[in-house]
């Protein structure tokens, strides 16, 4: 082969993938999975939180931050102090990953419910770790009357969630349970791809199923695994808003995976779950039930993902949260 025709031969290959990327993308079939790196840094305890009055893209979409650290719809946006407040606490699913602010559960809540504040203490990559050190934050707000902590099931892992790659700009890097990613150059590789090809998730997805080998892990560690860390985290998120006099309720989201069969052994989890808060005597909804009658409940989550909701997913939690305002 002459250099003539290997250059025309390359020419084809790439014109090929970059329609197919266009295809992916104009079809909506997958999420690129990136956070911009200039959007989080460390506190005094050691844990990432958002830069104050800071704005990015996460998961392709552009996201505001305000000057406590929570997310808004704008930048200019403005709270009323003198309305009663909500406030959240959650990791990547509450925050809304992949979806505008108007459109995620909160941001619903915000404008059905105008004469009331609605504080967004979600962070991507929390877990209870995170939550507990974070607990302070909500000491600088006023008129809370109700708290609502949006719970997922890795919220059990103890460990960093969220890590940031160098010379790796705009990614988001998860645990990987198992297996080649954990190689560190394939893990850079992963990452990078993860956060520029449309065309590498749709293809991952469909190969892979993500999802089901997310859930199998973190069932594994249900199965097996020491859940003391919940028992403890919610007995002292229990105490801090009693002592405020803050009502308390926990709000337990499914695995995409959990929901295509809803079969008792897959929802061990939350069964572990909520004996612990019963135990505890503190209110805790389990929305499962809620996305396995869904018609279609795999729309109600992100494309390819294990947890994270899509624009439907948000609105079913919206339309169930709604009740308990």
């Amino acid at each position: 082969m002459n250099k003539k025709v290997f250059i025309i031969n390359l020419l084809s290959v790439i014109i090929i993938i970059l329609i197919l990327e266009t295809l992916v993308n104009l079809f909506n079939l997958s999420g690129l999975k990136g956070i911009d790196s200039g959007l989080l840094k460390k506190d005094i305890d050691e844990i990432h939180q958002f830069s104050p009055n800071s704005s990015g893209k996460i998961f392709g979409k552009k996201i505001f931050i305000d000057k406590y650290g929570l997310r808004v719809p704008s930048n200019k946006f403005k709270y009323n102090l003198n309305n009663d407040s909500i406030y959240f606490i959650g990791d990547s699913t509450a925050f809304g990953n992949g979806i505008e602010e108007d459109k995620t559960f909160v941001g619903l809540l915000r404008k059905n419910f105008p004469d009331l504040n609605f504080y967004n203490n979600s962070v991507p990559g929390y877990n209870i770790i995170h939550h507990q050190k974070n607990l302070k934050k909500i000491d600088k707000f006023d008129n809370i009357k109700k708290v609502f902590y949006i719970m997922t099931l890795n919220d059990i892992y103890a460990g960093p969630s969220i890590q940031t790659i160098k010379n790796v700009k705009n990614t988001e890097v998860r645990r990987e349970a198992m297996g080649i990613e954990n190689i560190n150059l394939i893990k850079k590789i992963n990452a990078f791809l993860r956060s520029k090809s449309y065309l590498y998730m749709y293809a991952k997805g469909k190969i892979y199923d993500p999802s089901k080998r997310y859930f199998l892990s973190i069932l594994s560690y249900y199965e097996t695994g020491d859940l003391k860390q919940i028992n403890s985290f919610a007995d002292i998120l229990n105490k801090k808003m009693s002592d405020k006099n803050i009502d308390l309720t926990i709000v337990l989201l499914p695995y995409e995976y959990q929901t295509r069969t809803c079969e008792d052994k897959n929802l061990l989890p939350q069964y572990k779950i909520l004996k612990i808060f019963q135990n505890l005597k503190i209110n805790l909804i389990d929305y499962t039930k809620k996305f396995c009658e869904s018609e279609y409940p795999k729309n109600l989550f992100y494309k390819f993902d294990p947890m994270h909701l899509s624009e439907k997913g948000h609105y079913l939690v919206f339309e169930l949260i709604k009740n308990e305002i």
